[in-house]
This record gives C-alpha cells, sequence and structure tokens, in this order.
C-alpha cells in the first residue's frame, strides 16, 4: 500500500521534531552525567526514552511502519542539533550554573554570618596554596 505524499510530508516533520527532541532530551540530561554510574543511568535513561519515542512513532506517526527516510530524518535532525544547537545551550547551561553557584554562596553566607562567601574563601585559600 502506497501512501499519499502529504502523509509522507507529515511523516516527515514529524521525524524531525523528534529527532531535535531527542537532541533536546541529550542536552538535557547531559549535567547529570558526572561519575561513572551517573554516566550509565543517564545513558539507560535516554536509551529506554529513545525506544518508547521510536516505538511510539512507529504506531502513530508511521501508521504501524518505521520507515528508513524517518529514522535518516531523526539522525539528520539530531546531528544539526548536537552540532548547532547544543554548544549554544551548554553556554547557557554553564551561565545558569554559575549564577546559581553565586547565589548559593550568597546565601550561605549571609547565614553564616562571616567577612565573605565561603566558597570565595576556599577558592582563595586553593591559590595561597598554589602559591
Amino acid at each position: 500500500m502506497e501512501l499519499p505524499v502529504l502523509l509522507q510530508l507529515q511523516e516527515l516533520l514529524w521525524a524531525l521534531a523528534l529527532g531535535a527532541g531527542l537532541g533536546l532530551l541529550y542536552d538535557l540530561l547531559r549535567p547529570l552525567r558526572h561519575g561513572q554510574w551517573r554516566t550509565a543511568l543517564t545513558d539507560a535513561l535516554y536509551a529506554l526514552l529513545l525506544l518508547i519515542a521510536l516505538m511510539l512513532f512507529a504506531l502513530y506517526a508511521g501508521r504501524g511502519r518505521l520507515r528508513l527516510f524517518a529514522l535518516a530524518a531523526m539522525g539528520c535532525a539530531g546531528g544539526l542539533w548536537l552540532w548547532l544547537v547544543s554548544p549554544l545551550f551548554r553556554r547557557l547551561e554553564r551561565v545558569r550554573r554559575r549564577i546559581l553557584r553565586r547565589l548559593v554562596c550568597r546565601i550561605s553566607s549571609f547565614f553564616q554570618h562571616r567577612g565573605g562567601c565561603a566558597c570565595e574563601q576556599k577558592k582563595k585559600f586553593s591559590e595561597k596554596a598554589k602559591n
């Protein structure tokens, strides 16, 4: 049974969206990948979510079939996400972490009634130890 071109186009667009979404999911899980066990767990979680997404895509968008052009579209969209958008996403994640670290440092210094932030004191101590 042949699919009309409009349904193939619709499946292609869904595949591109799914590929980009899986690239976003990988970037969202990236900060959790520190340490051997955490990396293994996040990779297993990503693989499980990928499997579920492929199954649902094949059942609903592919009408029971996972076609080769859809797999290629998912791979291309995911690759483009990781190549073009992911570096910007990682920079924003570093900025967010830096702001959060400063906020926690300020709050901790307020409650500790010290002359400065405990985080900055550790940093100064480590710099003195290096010299």
